[in-house]
């Protein structure tokens, strides 16, 4: 797994250009102490009160049994008030030249939301978050079409359930949905690496990478957020952005959410799945 410096690193083309090749190699990018240790506090501290929230008017985590991705494994969608709309976590200066070198400086931002391993959280399935765009019709991969950022709010390590993924497997040509009951078996085969980094760190992935969660053994939740960019062709359903933080947005910011309606406060609300599906 390719690590950035810690310092300024993708400042000089050689640092950019190394960068780029570990990505396109792994399919998977860490970049360290990207962010500040007091927005992440000020986040964490709004994810924990939408998280709570959330399991609430669901009925509590037992009522979700079932009905989450894996026991134990929470996904919503965060309202983008600040600071969870915060400009450093959505259009981070070190993360946007790296993306529009892969995706094309015409990207966009086209989903906002979270991942969170709670406390006796099983093991998902195998599984890719995008199927290649052409199946098996190319013998050859294309170039990645769709990036998840990865933010985690806490320490990711492997006793609170830090992701597993296969390095490589976004490279994997075939015909996607058909063979994904096949993606246990044929990882038996191939080595797998853990999602481990220090809050204030992120990291890139290729939807097309294999990856699953796995149990958090800890007795607190292990919190990430999971932002989707994607090559300006591929069509999503709107985000919604409240006023206030569009207005406290920086103008790339804006560009990357072009798409987006703007609302006034009081009428922003978070996606559903039922609206993405």
């Amino acid at each position: 797994m390719a690590k950035s410096a810690a310092s300024p690193a993708l400042q000089t083309s050689s640092n950019l250009d190394d960068s780029l090749r570990s990505f396109r190699d792994s399919g998977v990018l860490i970049l360290e102490r990207v962010l500040s240790a007091e927005l992440i506090r000020h986040v964490r501290s709004a994810f924990d009160r939408e998280l709570e929230s959330y399991i609430a008017r669901k009925g509590g985590l037992g009522a979700l049994e079932g009905k989450t991705f894996g026991k134990n494994h929470i996904g919503f969608f965060p309202p983008l008030h600040l600071p969870l709309g915060s400009p450093d976590l959505l259009a981070n200066p070190r993360v946007v030249p790296l993306l529009g070198a892969l995706l094309g400086e015409d990207l966009h931002c086209s989903f906002v939301h979270t991942n969170t391993a709670m406390p006796g959280s099983g093991t998902q399935a195998i599984h890719r978050d995008q199927q290649p765009l052409f199946g098996g019709e190319l013998s050859t991969p294309h170039p990645a079409a769709s990036i998840v950022l990865n933010i985690p709010l806490c320490d990711f390590t492997p006793q609170n359930g830090s992701t597993e993924y296969w390095p490589g497997t976004h490279l994997t040509v075939d015909d996607g949905p058909g063979d994904a009951a096949q993606l246990e078996q044929r990882a038996l085969s191939l080595p797998s690496r853990r999602l481990n980094m220090a809050v204030g760190s992120v990291a890139l992935r290729d939807m097309r990478v294999w990856h699953r969660g796995v149990p958090n053994e800890t007795s607190e939740p292990r919190t990430m957020l999971a932002i989707v960019y994607q090559r300006a062709f591929l069509s999503y359903t709107p985000i919604t952005v409240p006023r206030s933080t569009w207005d406290s947005w920086p103008d790339q910011a804006r560009n990357i959410f072009r798409r987006a309606r703007v609302v006034a406060d009081a009428e922003h609300r978070p996606l559903t799945w039922e609206e993405m599906r």
